[in-house]
């Protein structure tokens, strides 16, 4: 028979293990409901109905924003912070008012200036009357429309259109009543047209800006997002940093899109040692490796001759075509002067695992948000490990700002200590713990390289940008009309991130002035002047 303490001892174990059991369970129901949520959304959007609103941002970085915000300089005493604001407004017209009626003896002394800033919105339509000579052999000589003029809308009202439009998220039926409403003669397929067609130009600027945006410092960030086009599920690769956005829609998000993505408007596959270092990287004394590079060496294919090359080499299994392609295509870009250590910062997905990976911090800290205790003891392990992530993320900061070895082997040391050797009373904290310590390396890519970023705010920031234009527009119907969208919203994303505004850069543009220069040089500019230093 047992003793009394053996039975309780007994208890308090089964206890633990229902507790344990407990606690996946919730966490694995709140999971399920997440991915029902998902497929909920998923069917409201096909319905057009509005799904679930996201999650908040995580307030990781928020301390500090606020900080920040708090922290701004105040006007100085005695100067009107209206006036501050108002003295470098250009003054179109000044009007000088007397008081009624002046006593007799009154001293003037000066004038009280009071600024009005208005707009003026009206058709401003002209008439180009081209003069026609006829010559002495029987033929005309006709006068020409200025080189701006390029249909019978000027560009002023095209690029207001394409404003209007792109950057300040009008819908195409609302823009036509607008204009409607103020006086132009328009229709609607004429403002279509306005919208989608003859963009060669700016696409062509739109593509300079990866090459240009990966040659400024080697570190991009990577998202991406949802996209409708022809009533089909899509998805937006965003691809940036600091001085540039590029974005691209596709049909699918793999590493191989990913991949062909960075190649530009043509990928190209390369056999080459390149090809199987790649494939043997991944799949150590993989036969494939050697097989192509004695079949295909130093060839640099198309599209379809990849294909042809594929077919030859008689490759059946699915994996194994994709590692290939996977192979080519790095190749590829290697030789085309992409570095191999470009820095690829952003969550966890897997076509974004390629060249130098680093993962968002941002995006981790979710991940213990989400858990849901089963009890006080629980809660509090959850709390303090997030506060501890919150040091560490701290630490990892000050790190870029003056790195050194004593404050690198005590960061490293500190997530050994947190996410490896800290154990709770919570197996699904336990088992999150694990998770984050197998993407050790990709954590702490910042100790390595102090360039590379801690979050992925800002290009969470620009696919916010592409949902809220497609719950504001639906989905684009034609290629040239899907390609726009992508080329004008990269383009305005670029110039915020340039200090340009983007109804300028489009009049620049649309008028022919040119004088602000290509977005691809200011970003070399910009780049060599930070690297240059104060």
């Amino acid at each position: 028979m047992q003793s009394y303490e053996a039975i309780v001892q007994q208890l308090i174990e089964e206890n633990r293990r229902l507790k344990d059991r407990l606690d996946i369970a919730l966490n694995t129901i709140e999971l399920l409901k997440e991915e029902v949520q998902q497929l909920k959304d998923e069917i409201a959007i096909l319905k057009g109905q509005k799904p679930r609103p996201k999650i908040p941002p995580s307030t990781l970085e928020g301390s500090h924003s606020k900080d920040k915000q708090n922290n701004k300089d105040k006007p100085s005493r005695g100067k009107h912070p209206r006036h501050e604001k108002t003295k470098h407004l250009e003054i179109h017209a000044r009007n000088r008012i007397k008081p009624k009626s002046i006593p007799e003896g009154a001293i003037f002394k000066g004038c009280q200036k009071f600024t009005v800033q208005d707009l003026i919105l009206r058709p401003y339509n002209t008439i180009y009357e081209l003069e026609r000579w006829q010559l002495p052999d029987g033929t005309y000589l006709t006068g020409k429309l200025p080189q701006n003029i390029q249909g019978h809308y000027g560009p002023q009202l095209v690029s207001y259109i394409l404003h209007q439009y792109y950057g300040c998220r009008v819908t195409e039926p609302l823009l036509f009543a607008q204009l409607k409403e103020i006086g132009v003669l328009i229709s609607e397929g004429q403002l279509s047209n306005i919208l989608i067609q003859g963009k060669g130009s700016f696409h062509q600027e739109k593509n300079e800006l990866l090459p240009a945006g990966i040659a400024a410092n080697g570190q991009v960030k990577v998202d991406d997002t949802g996209s409708r086009h022809r009533g089909k599920n899509g998805y937006s690769t965003i691809i940036g940093n600091e001085f540039f956005t590029y974005i691209i829609s596709t049909t699918s998000k793999s590493r191989i899109n990913f991949l062909q993505i960075l190649h530009g408007t043509e990928p190209r596959y390369l056999v080459n040692e390149d090809t199987t270092n790649y494939i043997e990287t991944l799949k150590p004394s993989y036969w494939l490796g050697g097989y192509i590079f004695l079949q295909g060496r130093d060839r640099c294919m198309n599209q379809a001759d990849w294909e042809k090359f594929l077919l030859g080499l008689n490759i059946k299994a699915d994996g194994d075509i994709k590692l290939a392609t996977e192979a080519a295509l790095f190749s590829n870009l290697i030789d085309n002067g992409v570095p191999r250590n470009l820095g690829v910062h952003g969550d966890d997905a897997g076509q974004f695992n390629v060249f130098v990976r680093s993962l968002c911090w941002v995006h981790e800290e979710r991940h213990y948000r989400k858990l849901i205790p089963v009890d006080e003891t629980a809660r509090q392990a959850i709390e303090q490990v997030r506060g501890e992530i919150w040091d560490l993320y701290r630490g990892l900061q000050e790190y870029k700002l003056a790195p050194s070895e004593k404050i690198k082997s005590f960061l490293e040391q500190s997530f050994d200590n947190l996410f490896s050797k800290k154990k709770t009373t919570s197996p699904t904290l336990n088992n999150q713990l694990a998770k984050t310590y197998a993407k050790k390396d990709e954590l702490l890519r910042v100790l390595e390289r102090p360039e590379t970023p801690l979050h992925n705010n800002g290009t969470e920031t620009d696919a916010r940008e592409m949902v809220i234009k497609r719950k504001v527009s639906g989905g684009t119907r034609s290629a040239e009309g899907q390609k726009c969208r992508d080329t004008f919203v990269s383009l305005k994303k670029t110039c915020s991130k340039l200090g340009l505004t983007f109804l300028g850069y489009l009049e620049d543009r649309i008028t022919g002035l040119n004088e602000i220069p290509r977005l691809s040089d200011v970003i070399f500019s910009r780049s060599t002047r930070q690297s240059a230093g104060p």
